[in-house]
C-alpha cells in the first residue's frame, strides 16, 4: 500500500493535465513585429487584423492566411505614435488615431479616405461605423467628437466630466457607448446626443464594448466589470473574478452572445459566460523569450468561431490563435 499512493497520485495528475490540455490549446503564433505592437484591432468577423508598430507602421492582415494586405503610414514626416485603431463592422474602412491625428483608409483599395488633425485635446480612443459614415473620437478633456466625413457634420458630446478612456459605436451608427474617469458609462444617440442609459461604476471606466447585435454592453472599471441589457438597462451579470483590481484592455462578444473574451495588461486572455459572469477559461499569452519576466498586454481579441476559436494580438508583437473547449461548458 505504501507504493500505491504515489502511483495513484501520479496517474491522477496525468489525467488532470490531459484534461487541461483539451480545454485550451495554442494553435498558431505569428510575429507581427520584432519589438512591440502599439495598438491592434480584430474585425467583428475575425477575418482581418489591424496593427500599429513602430518599425513597420500600420499593417492590415488577412487572417485566413496571415497575408499582409496593406501597409500604411499615418504621417508624411514619419511613423506616428498610434494610440488607437478600429475596423468598421462591415470591413469597409480602417481607422487609426495618434494623439493628434486621425486617418481613415479604404480596406478594399488601400487608399486613404481622410486625414484630420485635432488640436483641442489629445485623442484617447476612436471607433467607426459601417462604411465609415461616423467616426467617434474620445478626448482627454472629456469631450467626445462624432464626425461624419461625407457630410462634414460634427457633433460634440459633453456628457462626461473627465477624461474619456474608451468609446464604441453600433455598426449602423445610431448609438455610441462611452466611458471615462468620471465613474460612468453612457449609451447615447448619435443623431441627437440624447443619453439613453447611464451605467454607474465604482471607479474610472477603462473599457466599454457593444455586443454587435446591439443587445448588450460590456462596461469595465478597475473594481468591477459588468454586462448590461440595452433594451431594459438592467444588469445581466458581473464578471466573477477574485482580484481587487483588474484591468481589461480588450473585449469582444461571441456571435451568439453567450460568451465574452477579454484581454488584460498582465498577459491574461479569459473567456466568461455572459448570463452569470462565470469565468470559463483563462490562459496567459507569451512574451519575448529574452524578457524576464515576460511582458505582453493582450490588446485585441475576437471569437473566430462559436465552437471556441479565439484570436488575440498582444503588445509583445505576436498574433495568436487559441482553441477552447466551449462545447462541454
Amino acid at each position: 500500500m505504501a507504493n500505491l499512493r504515489p502511483t495513484l497520485y501520479f496517474a491522477l495528475c496525468c489525467l488532470v493535465l490531459s484534461a487541461c490540455g483539451k480545454v485550451s490549446e495554442l494553435e498558431e503564433r505569428v510575429e507581427r513585429s520584432p519589438s512591440r505592437t502599439q495598438a491592434a484591432a480584430i474585425s467583428n468577423d475575425a477575418t482581418l487584423s489591424f496593427v500599429a508598430t513602430s518599425e513597420h507602421g500600420l499593417m492590415l492582415f488577412d487572417l485566413a492566411n496571415q497575408q499582409r494586405l496593406h501597409n500604411w503610414q499615418q504621417d508624411e514626416d514619419g511613423i506616428a505614435q498610434i494610440t488607437s485603431v478600429a475596423i468598421a463592422a462591415d470591413n469597409s474602412v480602417a481607422v487609426a488615431a495618434s494623439r493628434e491625428t486621425i486617418a481613415v483608409w479604404n480596406i478594399e483599395t488601400g487608399e486613404v479616405r481622410g486625414y484630420w488633425r485635432m488640436d483641442e485635446s489629445t485623442i484617447r480612443d476612436v471607433a467607426v461605423s459601417n462604411r465609415g459614415q461616423h467616426i467617434v473620437i474620445g478626448r482627454a478633456d472629456g469631450v467626445i467628437v462624432l464626425y461624419e466625413p461625407a457630410t462634414g457634420r460634427r457633433l460634440e458630446f459633453f456628457g462626461h466630466s473627465e477624461r474619456i478612456n474608451s468609446v464604441d459605436i453600433s455598426p449602423n451608427g445610431r448609438f455610441v457607448l462611452s466611458g471615462g474617469d468620471d465613474h460612468k458609462a453612457l449609451v447615447w444617440q448619435a443623431e441627437s446626443a440624447q443619453v439613453v442609459h447611464e451605467f454607474a461604476a465604482d471607479g474610472r471606466v477603462a473599457r466599454v464594448r457593444f455586443n454587435p447585435d446591439g443587445s448588450s454592453a460590456f462596461v469595465a472599471s478597475a473594481q468591477t466589470a459588468s454586462i448590461w441589457h440595452l433594451t431594459t438597462g438592467e444588469l445581466i451579470s458581473e464578471l466573477r473574478h477574485r482580484s481587487r483590481h483588474k484591468s481589461f484592455l480588450s473585449a469582444s462578444f461571441s456571435t451568439d452572445g453567450d460568451y465574452l473574451v477579454t484581454g488584460s495588461p498582465s498577459r491574461h486572455l479569459e473567456i466568461w459566460r455572459v448570463n452569470d459572469g462565470k469565468r470559463m477559461h483563462s490562459v496567459q499569452v507569451d512574451g519575448r523569450e529574452r524578457e524576464h519576466p515576460p511582458r505582453a498586454a493582450v490588446i485585441a481579441v475576437a471569437f473566430a468561431s462559436p465552437q471556441g476559436t479565439v484570436l488575440s494580438e498582444n503588445s509583445a508583437g505576436f498574433a495568436e490563435r487559441w482553441h477552447f473547449d466551449l462545447a462541454n461548458d
